[in-house]
């Protein structure tokens, strides 16, 4: 296919070819084109509801701040408990000096649950300890601004804690449910 030009695109593409060959010819590099945004999560430490013994059924909780608390069941030693932490990164794709702020959307996309030998678990209720949102419900986003990127990449980490509920009908087992996070950003501010 044949593209035909109006005159004056050609006497711009001239003037541009020219500037440019006049830049490398002083020994300038041209400007460089900001690159695209993006954004990336990465799993820093997962969940950790630690080792415990529950005769048919119970309940433990490990919050965002690390407190742990349990029903019906009986903690033991071995593996500690904790919050999975997440860094999300966000990269504007070019280095102007201003302020901004980035307004995102945090999902935990569905329950987890994990079904091993005669142990079923299910975590079901998550809570976080960004600021502004107390819990994660399964399928619903939830919206922060974070405040204060001053440079090409802004960074943070948040904490993750969930309820997990055990049924047992024979034997142990180790569960080890991943938590996924999707994080969006909807607007940089």
């Amino acid at each position: 296919m044949h593209r035909v030009y109006p005159a004056s695109s050609t006497r711009w593409s001239r003037s541009i070819a020219a500037a440019l060959l006049g830049m490398a010819i002083a020994g300038i590099s041209p400007p460089a084109h900001a690159a695209a945004p993006s954004v990336s999560v990465s799993a820093d430490q997962a969940l950790r509801f630690g080792s415990f013994f529950t005769d048919t059924a119970g309940t433990r909780t490990v919050s965002a701040t690390g407190s742990v608390s349990g029903s019906a069941i009986v903690p033991l030693t071995g593996s500690a408990p904790g919050p999975a932490q997440f860094t999300f990164t966000y990269d504007r794709g070019n280095n102007a000096n201003t302020n901004y702020s980035l307004l995102i959307a945090v999902l935990v996309p569905g329950v987890a649950s994990q079904v091993s030998g005669g142990v079923t678990g299910t975590i079901a209720r998550f809570d976080t300890d960004l600021p502004g949102i107390s819990e994660l419900v399964p399928g619903q986003t939830a919206q922060i601004t974070i405040t204060g990127c001053q440079r090409r990449i802004c960074s943070r980490s948040f904490r993750v804690g969930g309820t997990l509920q055990v049924t047992r009908t024979a034997g142990g087992a180790e569960l080890a449910i991943a938590l996924p996070i999707v994080v969006t950003v909807l607007a940089e501010l």
